[in-house]
């Protein structure tokens, strides 16, 4: 069983008002059956398949930060982290009369090596899938039927292994949660405060690591979509240009590069190799060269290869000379070179 810890706290808030009252379980609820592992289950693929996050780390003063690592580092308990996380929430909701209240659910995975930490924030539409017991002190969930997550409102994850790289690596990001809204600057601020999330990205950088992405998922086979990395970069601009303002959506291009059995496709190798990427983007001019190729065709010699790779001197001219700098092409050339010999 993946699912390590689950906690429910709630803060009772009406929109438009300063009243806050915080609910905290003095406990965890034990992760034993069906409906328990489903409720977990199904807020975290709500999370992963939900359209609206973007990945950042936190700022240096953030609380969250301060309380995760904490935990983490064995000072204090589950409980005790998430309760005065709560409590942090709840001074922020007072100051926002905008704001509604809702129930808070932490969780904690670890799957395939990898530790993740979640905060969810519900509204619980439909009332009495989510109970408060007198008796245990703690919010239990419905034994027949658990929360709706189409309720899921906000959430958020840290990735825990890239967590503990930050002292080694402080560009790595860690933290990803998701944003209310269209656009990035829609940000529910209570929100992101409460978490202490360092700004988001500039175009110009989710645009450098769309291009890595597409270099990472290498040539496509599939019928209907086969190409070769450096052809998939080209068909980035081709999307773009029949968008309106040059706007990239990640779930759109991905279908549009690998088919609609692919729609996730860039955004999961971004994940996988902690690139970072939101939903929605512009394509800004300075950027459209990471998706132009070099193609030359000489002395019965093909090269075609992403503008990018010379740009980084992967590929170089020196003196007359072209030197490309991979071992794997290398080793591929040398191989092919040797079996048709052996032939």
């Amino acid at each position: 069983m993946p699912y390590q810890n689950l906690i429910i706290h709630s803060i009772e808030k009406e929109q438009h008002s300063d009243e806050v009252t915080i609910i905290k379980s003095e406990s965890t609820i034990e992760i034993v059956g069906e409906p328990i592992e489903n409720f977990c289950a199904s807020l975290i693929d709500a999370y992963r398949n939900d359209k609206r996050i973007s990945n950042t780390k936190f700022k240096d003063d953030s609380r969250f930060k301060v309380l995760y690592g904490r935990y983490k580092n064995g000072e204090i308990g589950f409980v005790e982290a998430t309760r005065e996380l709560i409590d942090q929430m709840g001074i922020i909701l007072q100051n926002k009369t905008a704001a509604k209240g809702g129930k808070f659910a932490f969780i904690e995975e670890d799957i395939n090596g990898n530790s993740f930490f979640y905060a969810f924030l519900i509204r619980d539409r439909k009332g009495g899938q989510i109970q408060y017991s007198e008796e245990n002190s703690k919010y239990i969930l419905n034994s027949v039927e658990y929360a709706d997550t189409n309720n899921l409102a906000m959430a958020a994850r840290v990735n825990h292994n890239i967590f503990l790289d930050i002292s080694t690596n402080s560009l790595l990001n860690y933290l990803s949660f998701t944003y209310s809204g269209t656009k990035q600057s829609e940000v529910s601020d209570y929100f992101s405060n409460w978490l202490g999330a360092a700004e988001l990205h500039k175009n110009s950088e989710y645009a450098k690591d769309l291009s890595k992405a597409i270099l990472k998922i290498g040539d496509f086979d599939e019928e209907g979509y086969a190409g070769t990395a450096t052809e998939k970069l080209q068909l980035v601009l081709n999307y773009a240009q029949s968008n309106n303002d040059d706007i990239i959506n990640l779930y759109a291009l991905s279908e549009y590069l690998y088919g609609p059995d692919n729609r996730n496709l860039i955004r999961e190798t971004c994940d996988a190799h902690d690139y970072i990427f939101t939903e929605k983007f512009k394509l800004i001019s300075t950027s459209k060269n990471l998706f132009k190729n070099i193609s030359v065709n000489v002395s019965g010699i093909k090269l075609q290869f992403p503008r990018n790779l010379l740009d980084n001197d992967i590929v170089k001219v020196e003196e007359g000379m072209v030197v490309i700098n991979d071992a794997v092409l290398a080793a591929k050339i040398l191989s092919d070179y040797e079996s048709q010999a052996e032939s």
